[in-house]
């Protein structure tokens, strides 16, 4: 919580009277007959920091505290990060309210309704979402709040390592105590002095509006960091995204990698790499692909599909660390019909999927139905994880009308010619039907007579531009494998720990 350059401003014209006053002496002033002009300026002085209080809480900046900015975890899924959007509407409407952080119902109250709209996101069937969470998950949770915490207190709060909890109830018994004594005091300088008691009440007045425009400033910040700071790590727990361990998921190679790094007999590595699956129907172009990707071959080509299951290919590119290429089967003819099971094994295995689509034919429905297949699956079978990037590469474009013609490169985003428009037509129409972005749409030639065309300065910068999200899901994917490890893990280790325990009372 950083003060800003408003707020020392204020502090600076607030204290100056206050310190000019105690240069003088209140004593000097009163001897010599200003004492009442000296409360004048003073009280003066509190209405001009009032007016400048009341005037920057109706501007958009903010007054004296900088907001406490607690950003979404970039690597949720889709449906934690509806989740975290649900907060915002939750936190204007408690900001309302009064005492939220001094009333023990009310904060209950708060923490209550938080967890609930945030486990209804996950757990939207079960009758008691809440509880939806294994019980050493809850400890962590407990001990990373706690964490965020003591940092928040040790680096926010002044002298908070040095004063006892104990001081501070003796402070506010002192301050009680003290006002007791003000109001009495009070009463009699209004009986003996009531034009010095008019003006120290006004002042009274002036300080306590001020102080209030800043504590319903600071009130309502702490309320909003409370909130989301909770819903975060809540979206953290019942996402799924909360782990036993300390190990980054995406520093530990999965069962799948190395398994794919073992067959293609490269080194051994030690950081997951990005996986990239290429799909398409028979003959659409999937081969070529690979081999332009590489520039050299690495698929066999040919009219009939070449790959019966799944083959992995170590791919090192500048910008791209390392990559592994997933070639499969092509599906469409007489592999028409719901996609093989060792194809779907690796949807959730893969961070980005190349759709190779001929852009010369017209027939698009197999390509729709297999990637409709694709986002049914994740909604059903992996609701946590993210859908991955899918890039649809638009093959064959060379055989556009005018077929004769062929002289790249052509301006796809500002057609000038006959070619680029039937490209740029193809590209709108494939985007169409597969309800993709256009910008997720990138004409390639792979005609083995011609030079491969876009692959440099079309396909590879939009994986490039796609990286964050990539990265995104491969952290998800990771995630998931490392919590499936440990889960069987730990079912090993509490077994082995019954046997032992077994064994003990047996002898």
């Amino acid at each position: 919580m950083l003060v800003t350059r408003f707020g020392r401003l204020l502090a600076v014209v607030f204290l100056i009277p206050w310190l000019a006053l105690i240069g003088l002496g209140g004593y000097w002033l009163w001897q010599h007959g200003w004492l009442y002009q000296g409360l004048g300026i003073l009280s003066a002085n509190m209405a001009l920091v009032y007016g400048l209080l009341r005037w920057r809480s109706h501007s958009a900046k903010p007054l004296l505290v900088e907001p406490i900015e607690i950003q979404p975890n970039p690597n949720w899924p889709d449906r934690a990060q509806l989740a975290w959007q649900e907060l915002k509407p939750l936190t204007e409407r408690w900001q309302t309210e009064r005492d939220v952080l001094t009333n023990s119902s009310k904060a209950l109250k708060l923490t209550n309704e938080v967890l609930a709209r945030v486990a209804r996101h996950f757990h939207a069937d079960s009758k008691y979402p809440i509880l939806e969470f294994p019980l050493p998950y809850l400890l962590k949770l407990i001990v990373l709040v706690c964490e965020d915490i003591q940092h928040d207190v040790l680096d926010k709060i002044p002298g908070s390592h040095a004063v006892r909890v104990g001081d501070l109830l003796r402070a506010k018994q002192a301050v009680d105590t003290l006002n007791k004594f003000r109001s009495v005091f009070g009463v009699g300088n209004w009986l003996f002095n009531w034009a010095g008691a008019a003006l120290a009440k006004a002042r009274s007045l002036l300080i306590d509006k001020g102080l209030n425009t800043v504590t319903r400033e600071i009130s309502q910040r702490l309320i909003s960091a409370y909130i989301n700071k909770l819903g975060y790590y809540a979206i953290q727990l019942y996402s799924g995204q909360l782990t036993l361990d300390d190990i980054a998921p995406t520093e530990v190679l999965t069962a799948a990698s190395q398994q794919d790094i073992a067959e293609s007999k490269a080194h051994e590595q030690s950081i997951e790499p990005l996986r990239l699956l290429v799909v398409g129907q028979v003959s659409s172009g999937k081969s070529s692909l690979i081999n332009a990707l590489f520039g050299e071959i690495k698929s066999a080509e040919g009219v009939l599909p070449t790959t019966s299951a799944i083959t992995p290919y170590l791919l090192e590119r500048d910008g791209l660390q390392q990559a592994i290429i997933l070639d499969s089967a092509g599906y469409g003819g007489l592999m028409h019909g719901q996609a093989p099971e060792a194809l779907m094994q690796e949807w959730a295995k893969v961070d980005v999927i190349l759709m190779v689509c001929n852009a010369a034919q017209a027939a698009r429905q197999i390509d729709t139905e297999q990637l409709n297949a694709i986002r049914q699956y994740f909604q059903e079978q992996c609701p946590n994880q993210a859908l991955p990037v899918i890039i649809a590469v638009a093959t064959h474009c060379d055989r556009l009308r005018p077929v004769r013609e062929w002289n790249p490169p052509y301006n796809i985003q500002q057609p000038d010619n006959a070619k680029a428009h039937s490209i740029r037509q193809a590209c709108d129409a494939l985007a169409h039907d597969l309800s993709l972005p256009p910008d997720c749409i990138v004409p390639v030639c792979l005609a083995a007579d011609k030079s491969a065309y876009n692959i440099e300065d079309g396909l590879m910068p939009l994986i490039h531009e796609h990286l964050n999200a990539a990265q995104r899901v491969r952290y998800l994917r990771c995630l998931r494998q490392q919590q499936s490890e440990n889960y069987w893990k730990q079912w090993r280790k509490q077994a082995a720990a019954a046997g032992r325990l077994i064994l003990d009372k047996i002898g």
